[in-house]
């Protein structure tokens, strides 16, 4: 397991007393290219937040073609759909059986989601889909005032 952040002083006690340490490594904190190395290195992306606005990250993590387990907060379905692995919120168990499943599929090599559905949701949060809606955006507020 590879744990991003400012977390090691927080988590190597806990994870010692757990006797887990020596599966984990402390990448600190990592640049842009290096979080998208480390997505496409994994097998399985775990997101055990509590709140998020958006959940920039699944969206990181979905587009280097990482499954993702995550729990099931609002924000989420309408932007991720089916593509994320979701557990009831806050249910750790749930939770940490929904990641050993995943990780066994991903050994396997199994494929996490529909390919096309993947596909859409790289084209539709691309820079250049923003651009575009963005475009449009303007184009209407224009068209508005004449």
């Amino acid at each position: 397991m590879v744990l991003v952040g400012k977390l090691e002083e927080t988590l190597k006690p806990k994870l010692d007393a757990l006797g887990v340490s020596r599966c984990v490594k402390f990448a600190g904190v990592v640049s842009e290219e290096e979080k998208f190395r480390l997505f496409k290195a994994s097998r399985v992306f775990l997101m055990p937040s509590r709140y998020e606005s958006w959940g920039i990250v699944i969206a990181e993590a979905l587009v280097c073609g990482t499954p993702v387990v995550a729990y099931d907060l609002e924000a989420y379905r309408p932007i991720f759909g089916d593509l994320v692995g979701y557990v009831p919120c806050f249910d750790s168990g749930a939770f940490k059986q929904a990641a050993h499943e995943q990780l066994i599929r991903a050994r396997k090599g199994s494929i996490a989601f529909d390919p096309e559905q993947l596909s859409s949701f790289r084209e539709n949060c691309s820079w250049a889909a923003a651009g575009r809606r963005f475009v449009r955006a303007i184009d209407g507020l224009v068209a508005s005032a004449d």
